[in-house]
This record gives C-alpha cells, sequence and structure tokens, in this order.
C-alpha cells in the first residue's frame, strides 16, 4: 500500500477518525491493529511472520530486564541476525559458495528444487522492512542490556513500537527513549497537527513531482549505461543525487507527518546534508537515524576513536563497509560503503596533521569549496550505490570520463532544474522558521491552505505513474 496511492488515503482517514475516537488502551490497540494490517496488504503469510518475530523479541526482552546475565541475549541476537541473514544475505553467501566449490549442493537449482519439495515456493522473497525492523528491534535489546532502556513496554506498547506504520517501512529507525515516553500523554497539540500536514504534502511533493519524475529518466542509463554518451553517464549521477534525496527525505517527511498526526513525534532523517562541508558533517545529517544506529552499535563496540590512530581508522571503514552490506547483498553496497569509510578515514587523517582551531569561524569560501567537495564526493560514489553490478558502475566510470559517444538524453534540463529545486529544498532545512511550531493560527492555515492548492496543481500536472520508495528494496 503507498503512500501516494488513494487507497492509503481511505486507510489514513479511517485510521485517523477512529485513532481519536479511541482512548487509553483501546487507542493503542487499535492502532496496533491498523498497522499490522497495514503491512498484511503486502503479504498475509510474512505479517505474521513478523508478528511472531515480535513477540519472540517480546519475550526474550522481558527475560533480559529480569538478569542482564541471561542467556536469552545472545538467543535473541542470533534470531534477529538470523532472520535477517536468512531472507536478504542467503543467496548472496550460497552463490559465492558455489563460485567457491563447484558443488552441485550449493548450485541454483538446488536451491530452488529444496524450497520447491518443503515449501512450495521457488525462491526465498525478502520481507517488506525486515532491515529497519531488525535494527529497532536488535537496538532496543542491547540498550536493555546495557541498562539504558528500563520502560517495561506492555506487548501492544512493544508491538507498536515496532509496527508503527507510519515509519515501519524505511524508517527512521526509532529508538526507544524517542517512542515510549509518547504513549504516556497521547494527545496532538493543534502547532502538531499543522506541521503534520505541512511534513505530508512536502513529502509528496519530493516523491511524487520530483523524484518520480526523474526515476524513468536516470534508471536505464544505471541499468545499461553502454548505450549513453559519457556526458549522459555523468549527469545520471547528479540525477540520482537529487531522485535519492527527494525519494528518502519524502518519505521521512510523509512518516513524521503522519506520526504527527496521530499524535507521534519521530525523528528526523535529514538535515540538510547536501550542504555539508565535509563527509563527516553529511553523515551527521544523512539518514541521521541509521549513522547513529552504526555508531552506538557498531563503531563504539569496535572501540571507535578510543584506540590507536590506525586502528580508528579501520574501526571507521569497517563501521562504513557494514553499513554499505546492510543496504543490500551486493559488492556495489560493500564498495559504497568502504569508500565512504575511506574517506572519512583520510579526513580525520588530515584533521590530525593539521590541528585545525575549532574556536574559529572558517570563512565562507571555505564553506563553499567544502559543500562542493563533500557533494561532489557524494556524487562519485553513486554508481556503485544504484548500478545493479559492479561491471555496470566501472562502464559509467569509464564512459563518463573518457567522453565516450553513444546515446545523449533528452531530459537534461529536467535532471538540472530537479537539482536546483533540491538544493533550494536543503537550503530551507536550515531556516528554523521554515515551519516554526510556534505558528499563529491564522498564518498556519493560511499558509497550510496556499501550500496545499500549490501541490495538488503540480500532483495534477506532473505527477507519473509513481515508483516505490527506493529504501523498500532495503
Amino acid at each position: 500500500m503507498k503512500f501516494t496511492s488513494l487507497s492509503f488515503l481511505l486507510f489514513f482517514l479511517v485510521v485517523y477518525c477512529f485513532h481519536w475516537i479511541f482512548r487509553g488502551r483501546l487507542r493503542l490497540g487499535f492502532l496496533f491493529l491498523a498497522s499490522f494490517g497495514f503491512y498484511a496488504a503486502w503479504s498475509i503469510p510474512f505479517a505474521f511472520h513478523f508478528l511472531t518475530i515480535v513477540l519472540l523479541n517480546h519475550f526474550f526482552n522481558k527475560q533480559i530486564l529480569k538478569n542482564k546475565s541471561t542467556f536469552w541475549f545472545p538467543v535473541s541476537l542470533f534470531v534477529n541476525f538470523g532472520n535477517l541473514f536468512l531472507f536478504k544475505y542467503f543467496y548472496f553467501l550460497w552463490g559465492h559458495l558455489f563460485q567457491l566449490t563447484g558443488s552441485i549442493y550449493f548450485a541454483p537449482e538446488s536451491v530452488q528444487s529444496f524450497l520447491n519439495s518443503q515449501f512450495g515456493v521457488s525462491s526465498i522473497t525478502l520481507p517488506l522492512a525486515i532491515s529497519f525492523y531488525t535494527f529497532q528491534m536488535v537496538a532496543y535489546t542491547i540498550d536493555i542490556k546495557r541498562g539504558n532502556a528500563e520502560e517495561n513496554p506492555n506487548f501492544f506498547q512493544f508491538a507498536l513500537f515496532i509496527f508503527f506504520f507510519p515509519q515501519l517501512v524505511a524508517g527512521p529507525i526509532v529508538r526507544h527513549g524517542e517512542f515510549f515516553y509518547q504513549l504516556e500523554v497521547w494527545n496532538a497539540k493543534k502547532e502538531q497537527l499543522f506541521e503534520g500536514y505541512y511534513l505530508v504534502f512536502l513529502g509528496l511533493f519530493k516523491k511524487v513531482v520530483l523524484a518520480d519524475n526523474l526515476s524513468p529518466v536516470i534508471e536505464p542509463i544505471f541499468q545499461n549505461p553502454d548505450s549513453y554518451d559519457g556526458v549522459t553517464n555523468f549527469i545520471a549521477w547528479f540525477g540520482y543525487a537529487a531522485r535519492v534525496f527527494c525519494d528518502f527525505s519524502g518519505y521521512t517527511d510523509l512518516a513524521r507527518g503522519l506520526g504527527k498526526l496521530l499524535g507521534i513525534n519521530l525523528p528526523e532523517n535529514f538535515h540538510a546534508p547536501y550542504l555539508s562541508a565535509s563527509v563527516r558533517e553529511l553523515w551527521t545529517r544523512w539518514h541521521m537515524t541509521l549513522a547513529t544506529w552504526i555508531k552506538d552499535y557498531i563503531y563504539f563496540p569496535l572501540g571507535g576513536s578510543r584506540v590507536s590512530e590506525y586502528r580508528g581508522y579501520l574501526n571507521l571503514i569497517v563501521t562504513f563497509t557494514l553499513a554499505g552490506f546492510w543496504h543490500g547483498a551486493n559488492f556495489t553496497f560493500i564498495i559504497w560503503g568502504f569508500l565512504h569509510g575511506l574517506m572519512l578515514s583520510i579526513e580525520r587523517k588530515i584533521e590530525v596533521i593539521r590541528k585545525p582551531d575549532k574556536t574559529l569561524k572558517p570563512p565562507k569560501w571555505k564553506k563553499y569549496l567544502g559543500v562542493l567537495y563533500a557533494f561532489g564526493f557524494f556524487v562519485f560514489t553513486i554508481p556503485f550505490f544504484n548500478a545493479p553490478s559492479v561491471n555496470n558502475a566501472l562502464t559509467m566510470y569509464k564512459r563518463a570520463f573518457s567522453g565516450a559517444a553513444g546515446e545523449r538524453t533528452n531530459k537534461l534540463e529536467l535532471i538540472l532544474y530537479s537539482l536546483i529545486l533540491t538544493f533550494l529544498l536543503n537550503y530551507l532545512q536550515t531556516k528554523p522558521s521554515f515551519p516554526r511550531e510556534s505558528w499563529s493560527t491564522k498564518t498556519s492555515i493560511s499558509f497550510l491552505l496556499i501550500f496545499s492548492l500549490a501541490v495538488t496543481i503540480l500532483l495534477g500536472y506532473l505527477a507519473p505513474g509513481g515508483t516505490e520508495f527506493i529504501y523498500f528494496q532495503f
């Protein structure tokens, strides 16, 4: 059920009305059932599979709360990561075992035959949202083990924490301290409703008007770079930079807006990342909840920067390589993550050599150069993030930097205008008054009416058939 579909609009209107009619446990139970139904609309069997995982995690968490040293903690990690591995990384490992050994037992035909005979299916399907819900549950369990989470929620509270449909499919990855307290005082303020309405329409604008119109232009280039000239291959990277920001931050805006309309504040996931002056700063502004997760649960346990200098660089590279692998079972993502970890290590080494005075504000020209550098590096790594194979990515680099001949896209203006709008949207995020929760009722209603009318007109004229959100595949 797409956020941008009529069926979802009808679903949300029903949920919204009944949600505010109910009180206390009835509201909690109703919203959980609605979230379960939202997931079941994609797959009923996987909805019950998901519910089973949530039930098991609730049991594990109760045991760990009683005894931090219980054996249920490693069992919990095994169940969660085992579930993620089976559905997301099984074919990746099995395929490489077949390449290494050549054994018929690892052949794709053998796997397919086994699945057909035992389960009546031809392949393992990747469940919707498995990466996000796994990280969210694992984070909570580890926080309990560390003594940082003492909420002790009942089942419906915990299940809603994981199942909450606005952020279920593609985040943001919510932490326990950002969610459970809101269930105690569950009332939407007037300003919260205004901002929720604004975020929903902003998310629709980013996704439907910008991202969905860019997708049919740039995706054929990544799928078949040999057919296009060097300029088109190069420009496609910038087009994807605009698309992935508008698509993913648009989803986050929708998730946060819908959450606010239901009285739940969800964490911000993007804050003007394309205006960052370094790759390090970019990762404090891009997919912020994932960046925080990998810092707290991978980087710090590895030792962080509290180890020797070069071990610290290695920790950064390992952390971001694993973060890349989290995005998908493909060497393209591993290379993408490695490159970002390597660049972060280089930036840190430069800081060690230069020892800059952080109390001094750098001149504006350095800030502008930093933005060009950080955004340029982000764009440079995009072929490994979006190309279907390493070969496709390398072909894009080769053709882009050699000025190869081929078909030239006739949509260069669309990519340019979308990129300009993307940077404008980033810039508006740096303005604290856009929007403000302290708006007056008159100002808020006037702005939202004008904004809604403009977006409705744009949706009517510019909306294509629509595509799935990029991060649904992860």
